[in-house]
């Protein structure tokens, strides 16, 4: 027989049916929002592939709740996302970086306990300014459970207690990076995974099974730009990398691309430091919390990172409000623990 040049693969779809073996009292139904994530991938996949070509480029001609000018994409991205999972009866609620409130859906007589419900947030195109000049974009998620109706009266956050959950209870975290190729990449809490989009077959084929960062720093990723704006740690800090007087930073290079999927993921896979601390007069950061800092926390851990705003982990970070921002340092253990050290010992002086 002449040899097809195939071997044996996992899947997207596989590969969770697998993992949901792992659990017998699964019913399916996590698997299948999981899947359903998938397939909004692939719609945003193709209008981004044809963004040249049909015309939706360029600026919006409005702005988010954050003030920041939406792009033509951010929004066909976020249509996108809410239709995928709107229909859906375990998903009662969505919240994305692109809306001022919360999408709130009716709870359905499904006869199931509050708790096999769900709630999903995202951020539908992150990098999207940058798309113009044809940098890498990305899709990133984030999946909770439902709170049970005792778990919500014992919060403070009325009408919000579902999506006001620290990083840490997080059921499944990830993103998709539209580039030279589209991969998926994503965390149930056993370890990160990745899948390479096959244009041809139109399926997502695993091609990165248990990520883990490696133990270098290559790469310090920080918009340097800030540097004046930066507290006296985190200059300290970035002098320090860059210095080369540490044996272990010798060859540790700047690269930053200004699309934060695509500096963590290229980190993830390399090894390195992002960088986006906290601005020094106003002591607030630039990162949303809900949509990019507690999602790709929970992946930076799985595969053996950490991530911090500088004095406290980012997935034991309480919510307070659906757009808040953050601090984030994220990526090598070793690096993100000195940068926290370093913020110890100047608070203290």
């Amino acid at each position: 027989m002449p040899d097809s040049g195939w071997k044996d693969f996992h899947t997207l779809e596989s590969y969770i049916a697998a993992e949901e073996k792992m659990h017998p009292q699964s019913r399916g139904l996590f698997s299948h929002l999981l899947r359903r994530v998938g397939l909004a991938s692939k719609v945003i996949n193709s209008k981004v592939l044809r963004a040249g070509l049909n015309d939706v480029l360029g600026d919006h001609g409005a702005t988010n709740v954050q003030g920041e000018s939406q792009m033509k994409l951010d929004v066909i991205a976020n249509d996108i996302m809410k239709a995928t999972f709107r229909w859906m009866p375990i998903v009662i609620g969505m919240a994305s970086e692109e809306e001022d409130e919360l999408i709130s859906l009716p709870r359905p007589n499904t006869g199931m306990p509050a708790e096999d419900h769900y709630i999903i947030m995202f951020d539908p195109l992150d990098g999207s300014s940058n798309i113009d000049a044809n940098v890498s974009v990305g899709t990133i998620f984030s999946i909770h459970r439902a709170l049970s109706d005792t778990e919500k009266k014992e919060t403070v956050a009325a009408g919000l207690p579902d999506f006001l959950q620290p990083g840490y209870k997080q059921e499944a975290s990830g993103y998709v990076i539209y580039g030279s190729s589209t991969m998926f990449v994503y965390t149930t809490g056993h370890g990160v995974h990745g899948f390479t989009l096959d244009p041809e077959i139109g399926e997502y084929i695993l091609s990165h099974e248990n990520i883990r960062i490696p133990n270098t720093c290559k790469c310090f990723s920080a918009n340097e730009g800030n540097y004046n704006k930066w507290d006296t740690a985190t200059k300290q800090y970035a002098d320090y990398l860059r210095s080369g007087k540490d044996e272990r930073y010798k060859k540790t290079t700047s690269r930053y691309i200004g699309s934060l999927v695509a500096d963590f993921h290229r980190n993830l896979l390399y090894g390195g430091i992002f960088l986006y601390p906290a601005d020094a007069k106003t002591g607030k950061g630039k990162l949303r919390l809900l949509y990019e800092g507690a999602p790709l926390a929970m992946l930076v851990e799985q595969a053996g990172g950490l991530a911090t705003t500088g004095q406290k982990r980012i997935l034991d970070v309480q919510p307070t409000e659906l757009h808040q921002r953050v601090p984030l340092i994220i990526g090598n253990k070793h690096e993100v623990e000195l940068y926290e050290k370093m913020v110890r010992e100047h608070t203290a002086n």
